[in-house]
């Protein structure tokens, strides 16, 4: 997913509600993200990439049953 990607996703959604972040399907749990970072990262053949990354905050708790069967979990 892109930055561009990810907004117009967003734009979607009710601008006032929390966002979290959910993670392993298997054992689903939430988190709150803590951060947001752009940096530049490099492959091995020196390509270099802009990458954006959403820092994991502290878990919340279970994923709610209404979130994980929105996600098809």
């Amino acid at each position: 997913m892109t930055v561009r990607e990810l907004i117009e996703e967003l734009r979607l959604a009710d601008q006032d509600a929390t966002v979290r972040f959910a993670s392993q399907p298997s054992w689903p749990f939430e988190y709150s993200i803590y951060g947001v970072v752009q940096t530049t990262i490099k492959d091995r053949e020196d390509n270099k990439q802009e990458m954006v990354y959403l820092e994991e905050g502290r878990q919340v708790g279970y994923l709610p049953a209404e979130a994980k069967e929105e996600l098809g979990w």
